[in-house]
């Protein structure tokens, strides 16, 4: 009992650790994707501000200036 129990706690936690870091972005036709690492994007903006925005481009190994 006492082994199920620790096995258990052990798998809460490691998969708590592993989807810690991750984004899941889904898209109007139903397919979605999982990122690592990147923040979820504002999505209270309408379709109108989101067109109107221009592009951002992401230097590797840089951190983005937030908005």
């Amino acid at each position: 009992m006492r082994f199920t129990k620790r096995l258990l706690l052990v798998s809460i936690m490691l998969t708590a650790m592993l989807s810690g870091g991750c984004t899941t972005y889904s898209w109007p036709d139903g397919s979605r994707e999982t990122v690592w690492g990147v923040p979820a994007e504002d999505d209270t903006r309408t379709e109108q501000e989101r067109r109107q925005e221009e592009p951002r481009y992401r230097v590797p190994g840089e951190v983005p200036e937030s908005r």
